[in-house]
């Protein structure tokens, strides 16, 4: 944990007012790094200011985790709720508003546990200060090297589970806003609807889209308008960010920290299984986010042979993708009808209903007719299977490294299970 002087000048009530300040601009790099604590961090810091902000930020999240208990035993209620508040409110985003609720506090109640929190924030600061300052570190450190600690400590904690996106940009939105009143900027969201649930850490899409959003805001001159559009398919969300802003291009010049700041950005969108682009042109600046759905894409296997669903299922195990068997031609249509699944793989020869008749009824029906069929047989029948409407073929036996390219083919990336 970064530590400070004892000699810095504030009194209590000074102090607990510097942390709220501090917190209330958690995510805003300009703020922070002109902040009266920051001019108080240890040597190693004073050089950068970027390093400074990250510093001071992380120094205050580790004061807020000193406040968990570390058992529910012998707690007393007041310290679990200062924690829980003080997470809600600057690791969250959530408002007084929805942390009263989630906590079944009065509003008037949560705000003085909070105010609490802050208090016992500023004895923990004073607590970590120290009668002379450390030897400098080198000088101008890495601060690559900082920002991938930052990174590291948030990623050994991560979790991957449904995450609403609607909640997390509207958290991201109050968070930078007053970043955003600060350069006479606007964030613009697309309008409401219902988007599937992406796969993430809702801590670090937090983190990285603010720190994204940040960037935007560095790329482009003041008074700029940042305009977020979400495009979804079956497998991924893709969030399109265009920042611009009022001034000739020839005054939009990138800040120095860019480079820092995507790394962290790209990092913590890879630690979700995620991708990021940016581009930039003239006073333009673009980015464009993809994450995977939180919604399972699913193969319909069609085979009288319930080994064979259960070997796929065991070549699939690792990946998020959901295996569905059906042992007849009757059951195959019903489960694809009902499934809609993104690929059926389709055997040949089965008893009663064989498999080109099964390939007709799917195509002429008009809830499975755009489902993909891939022709999953001993028979070497490439060719009619094509003429008659299959989409591909795959000839058994049926390794694992066959199965991974054909669905490859058909759903893009196989994301890692869990």
């Amino acid at each position: 944990m970064t530590t400070f002087p004892a000699m810095h000048p504030f009194t209590p009530d000074e102090l607990a007012h510097h942390i709220r300040t501090a917190l209330a601009h958690l995510y805003d790099q300009a703020y922070l790094q002109n902040h009266p604590l920051a001019a108080y961090l240890e040597d190693d810091a004073r050089g950068d200011q970027v390093s400074r902000a990250q510093q001071l930020r992380r120094t205050l999240l580790d004061l807020i985790e000193l406040l968990r208990p570390q058992s529910r035993s012998d707690v007393p209620p007041e310290a679990t709720r200062a924690y829980a508040i003080l997470t809600y409110r600057y690791v969250d985003g959530l408002s007084m508003e929805e942390i009263a609720d989630k906590l079944s506090l009065s509003r008037r109640q949560a705000y003085r546990e909070h105010a609490k929190g802050i208090e016992a924030l500023a004895s923990l600061f004073q607590e970590q200060a120290r009668p002379a300052p450390v030897p400098a570190s080198p000088a101008n450190g890495d601060r690559l090297a900082v920002a991938q600690a930052e990174v590291d400590r948030l990623r050994q904690n991560a979790h991957l589970e449904m995450v609403a996106l609607d909640q997390v940009l509207a958290g991201v939105g109050e968070l930078l806003s007053p970043r955003l009143q600060q350069t006479g900027s606007q964030l613009l969201f697309p309008p409401p609807q219902v988007w599937p649930p992406v796969l993430a850490d809702r801590t670090l899409l937090r983190q990285a889209l603010l720190n994204l959003l940040s960037q935007a805001l560095d790329a482009v001159p003041p008074r700029a308008t940042i305009q977020i559009q979400v495009a979804t398919s079956q497998e991924t969300v893709c969030l399109r960010i265009r920042a611009q802003g009022e001034a000739a291009p020839e005054e939009a010049t990138p800040r120095s920290r860019a480079g820092v700041g995507m790394a962290v950005a790209r990092n913590l969108i890879e630690a979700q299984n995620g991708q990021l682009t940016v581009q930039r042109e003239a006073n333009v600046w673009h980015a464009q986010v993809h994450l995977p759905t939180a919604v399972l894409p699913t193969v319909l296997v069609v085979d009288d042979n319930e080994g064979l669903v259960r070997l796929f299922q065991r070549y699939l195990g690792g990946y998020r993708v959901r295996v569905a068997g059906a042992t007849s031609g009757p059951q195959a249509l019903a489960l694809a009808a009902e499934l809609q699944p993104q690929l059926v793989l389709l055997d040949l020869m089965l008893p009663q209903q064989d498999g080109w008749e099964i390939l007709k009824e799917l195509q002429r029906s008009p809830q499975t007719r755009e489902i993909p069929v891939a022709v999953c047989s001993v028979l070497n029948e490439v060719e009619l299977a094509m003429a008659m409407g299959a989409r591909d073929y795959i000839t058994k036996p049926v390794s694992q490294q066959a199965l991974l390219e054909l669905l490859r083919r058909w759903l893009g990336r196989l994301h890692q299970a869990g």
